[in-house]
């Protein structure tokens, strides 16, 4: 996974030895736009619609399988839920919570710079080709690392 690019196998080994398993059944909600977090999942088995509210109905943007993420800016901001993410299919998520990111900022400062560059990427949905993009891309990474040192309590 690109957002987990920065950490080490030692790193990796930790993440998910703490992170949770959950199992959706088909329909079920898996979050709810609005609501506080701070955590994210990653698909292990099944599939996730991904769905936004627009004008009171729900539209599906995307579907995610296996290895896919979602939930990641309440997990590394605060920020509530911006979507409503339903299971397909029978599907098993890993639950990535705070205690554990946080442990793992402590122990290497230099990741939250990484993890946020990888976001501000993701959510501008770019490769930062042209000059102009990549300005963009690093003034919103500025922006999320901040926003994740003050999550996190890291000076």
């Amino acid at each position: 996974m690109d957002i987990f690019a920065p950490l080490s196998p030692d790193e990796m080994e930790k993440l998910a030895t703490a992170a949770m398993r959950h199992v959706f059944a088909p329909g079920e909600l898996v979050i709810r736009a609005g609501d506080q977090g701070s955590s994210m999942f990653v698909v292990h088995n099944g599939r996730v619609q991904v769905q936004l509210s627009d004008g009171g109905r729900t539209r599906p943007v995307a579907v995610l399988g296996e290895g896919a993420f979602f939930g990641e800016m309440a997990l590394f901001t605060g920020e509530p839920r911006t979507a409503n993410v339903v299971a397909l299919e029978e599907t098993e998520v890993l639950e990535i919570g705070h205690a554990a990111m946080k442990h793992l900022f402590e122990t290497n400062p230099d990741l939250a710079e990484s993890i946020s560059w990888t976001i501000a990427e993701r959510r501008a949905g770019l490769e930062a080709t042209s000059q102009q993009s990549a300005q963009a891309t690093k003034a919103e990474s500025e922006g999320l690392v901040n926003s994740i040192k003050r999550f996190f309590g890291l000076g």
